[in-house]
């Protein structure tokens, strides 16, 4: 049963970017065989020595006290607990990808899912893909695949840093070129084939925080430098790049001038000031799990706009504050802080794709929730306990090592 829980790990990898009835056949796989396979006490052992476990259990510890003092109805505490399960399951996952072997088979899973999603995306420009979300040929468009464009946006800039990383690992020239095309074609698909803002925001936050720490000593200010120069030639020759950033200031100006809710950036900004009105109203316990959705519903009696405003804020940071007070929002930025940390106890590969990971987490923070949010929340509760998995490695009874990192495999 171990091995089942194990290959769910690497199947709920693979779904991530491709399929979300893979990602729930993998963690239906996880769940059963991580409950039947025993060995209780190391697997205590592998969670209790992990950086994020401690802010993980406060973080559920939240969402089941809130349970007590909240106004909300059995449909939308259960609609929660559902949605934070995937708090426990990280945990599980720490366990399942102990192993160095098991995190490069999960690292290989979400690449082959990535490189397909990729490949699709650009046949969509061509051809009329069957299993495509959006039916779009042509450019100027957007050509997102198997997750909304958000989704895709997120997924494929973590992809573009775990092909950066392996092109800067590789041993061979031609591996390393192969690599960096993988890069540049994801990187152009993110910039010219997604309408989101979301995936090209974080993606230029994701390729700052890797040069920074990639880069040498001397050459962090050149990187950064190229990333710029890099950012503004996209920026010059992507037509849809361009209308979403002007879009921006137009819809900010509207919602300033006029109080426009329906646009992306006009809802986002009443979200986030009702939902920061709530927190003051109670800033040290919140008003419980589910809670912001009852407020929301007094406030958006619109039910178009319900739709949109009364799931969740738009910021995780927000989100957490409204319903869980201080104690929600400290437990959220120490998951942050202690996974960054752990970074730097893990060998250069690893440090390199965990920091571009932390920055496209802590950006997506605030302005979606990724850890709400279906299809978020798959990438960010599965690729982060991968990444954090081999920090330390228990060995005997209540001895524990710093991990050695796992190798990805070159040409993975």
């Amino acid at each position: 049963m171990d091995i089942t829980a194990k290959c769910g790990a690497v199947a709920l990898l693979l779904g991530v970017p491709t399929s979300i009835a893979l990602v729930n056949i993998g963690i239906l796989l996880v769940l059963v065989g991580w409950l039947l396979s025993g060995q209780w006490r190391w697997k205590l052992d592998v969670i209790r020595h992990n950086p994020i476990t401690l802010p993980v259990m406060l973080l559920s510890a939240l969402v089941l006290v809130g349970i007590a003092y909240t106004d909300a109805p059995r449909a939308y505490i259960g609609h929660h607990l559902y949605v934070y399960s995937k708090l426990p399951l990280m945990l599980m996952l720490l366990t399942l990808l102990y192993e160095p072997c098991w995190q490069r088979r999960g690292l290989l899973a979400f690449t082959v899912g990535s490189l397909i999603t990729v490949a699709s995306t650009y046949a969509n420009i061509w051809f009329d893909v069957p299993w495509s979300d959006s039916h779009n040929q042509g450019l100027g468009v957007t050509h997102h695949v198997f997750n909304d464009y958000i989704a895709q946006g997120l997924a494929m800039s973590f992809f573009t840093a775990l092909a950066v990383v392996i092109a800067l690992d590789a041993r061979t020239r031609s591996m390393r070129w192969a690599w960096a095309l993988v890069a540049v074609f994801t990187v152009f698909s993110i910039t010219h084939l997604l309408q989101g803002r979301t995936g090209q925001v974080v993606l230029l936050a994701m390729l700052c925080a890797l040069a920074w720490v990639a880069a040498p000593m001397a050459w962090r200010w050149r990187a950064l430098a190229l990333v710029v120069l890099a950012t503004v030639l996209l920026f010059l020759s992507s037509s849809l790049l361009r209308h979403r950033v002007t879009s921006l200031f137009t819809e900010f100006a509207q919602y300033t001038d006029a109080g426009l809710l329906t646009t992306s950036t006009g809802f986002r900004l009443d979200m986030w000031k009702n939902a920061l009105e709530m927190y003051l109203t109670s800033p040290l316990w919140g008003h419980g799990t589910a809670s912001y959705r009852v407020l929301s519903e007094q406030i958006y009696t619109d039910p178009g706009v319900c739709a949109v405003s009364c799931l969740h804020p738009h910021n995780q940071f927000l989100f957490l504050a409204a319903e869980f007070g201080l104690l929600g929002l400290v437990a959220y930025v120490l998951l942050l802080q202690r996974a960054f940390a752990a970074a730097f106890d893990l060998t250069v590969r690893y440090r390199n794709l965990l920091v571009a990971f932390m920055a496209i987490l802590f950006v997506d923070s605030f302005i979606n929730g990724p850890f709400w949010v279906t299809t978020e929340r798959h990438l960010f509760a599965s690729v982060l306990p991968l990444l954090v998995a081999g920090w330390r490695l228990p060995v005997n009874k209540g001895e524990t090592v710093a991990a050695s990192e796992p190798e990805v495999e070159r040409s993975a």
